[in-house]
């Protein structure tokens, strides 16, 4: 048993002083006291929270997904857990085939605990692409961009929880709903130029996820609502947002915070830069 002590402990509506937090591998719960032999962690007065979970990193400390480097991604999760994450999905870009089959086999390895035991939790891939709009693509590349493939997902279904796909884009509808009939993938749609009943068509296929919202995707219009307009208007679809204050005005995240609730999810999207001293 170990209580963490002398700490703000953050809870859903409140935050506690002046008692312990007793935990192994669970939480065990709150206490005045302090179990006789428990390891004594002081927290000198800092705040304790919930780990967080980033479901889209790209890279870290001059590493990415992308490489397929087991130790490069080992050096992310150990270095992202001193931020406060917890657990993560490494996410790979638009690469070729050959490329994400070794970056997922470096995480398929690294998922065993035993092969990281410093470092955040991998749970698995997000695949950021490469079934994506060439028109959005970003930083993508676009020689790798290619037509939705279900049975390179479900060959995959072991590692990839999120998969990142353009409904707009040929055979991309058929794709989702094989994807999601057969797998417990998440579908998300990003780097899409879809309009708004494509947009919708896409959930109705299967799609539950938005890719960070605004970003690469059709903007909400009041005759066109877009991707940000079917996204935010359907309960079922969850939503990334990209809260650094560059990539989205701070003067939205209330708004859709009130909109989405707990469907909005903070993310980094962070690169091989992140982590490093600043330079170019």
């Amino acid at each position: 048993m170990k209580a963490i002590v002398n700490g703000k402990i953050i809870l859903p509506d409140s935050i506690v002083e002046g008692r312990a937090l007793l935990f192994d591998e669970k939480i065990a719960g709150l206490s005045e006291t302090v179990p006789e032999g428990a390891e004594i962690i002081d927290a000198k007065g800092r705040y304790v929270a919930p780990g967080l979970v980033d479901i889209h990193i790209h890279g870290y400390l001059g590493e990415d997904t992308s490489d397929g480097s087991v130790e490069g991604i080992r050096k992310m999760a150990e270095g992202i857990v001193k931020n406060g994450v917890t657990a993560w999905l490494p996410t790979t870009m638009t690469v070729s085939y050959d490329d994400l089959r070794r970056a997922f086999d470096a995480v398929r390895v690294l998922m065993d605990k035993k092969n990281n035991p410093k470092g955040a939790q991998i749970m698995g891939v997000h695949a950021e692409g490469p079934f994506i709009n060439p028109s959005k693509k970003g930083a993508q590349a676009v020689e790798y961009i290619r037509p939705a493939d279900a049975p390179f997902l479900i060959e995959n279904s072991d590692v990839i929880r999120i998969v990142t796909i353009a409904p707009e884009m040929p055979g991309a509808l058929d794709c989702i709903r094989e994807v999601t009939e057969k797998t417990s993938i998440l579908v998300s749609m990003g780097h899409t130029a879809a309009n708004y009943e494509t947009a919708k068509a896409g959930i109705e296929a299967g799609v539950r996820h938005a890719t960070h919202l605004f970003n690469a995707m059709t903007p909400l219009n009041h005759r066109d609502p877009g991707v940000v307009g079917a996204s935010l208007a359907d309960d079922r679809v969850s939503t990334e947002l990209i809260a650094d204050t560059f990539h989205i005005s701070p003067d939205l995240f209330g708004l859709v915070a009130k909109v989405k609730g707990d469907n909005l999810i903070l993310i980094t999207d962070c690169t091989r830069a992140g982590g490093l001293e600043d330079g170019e």
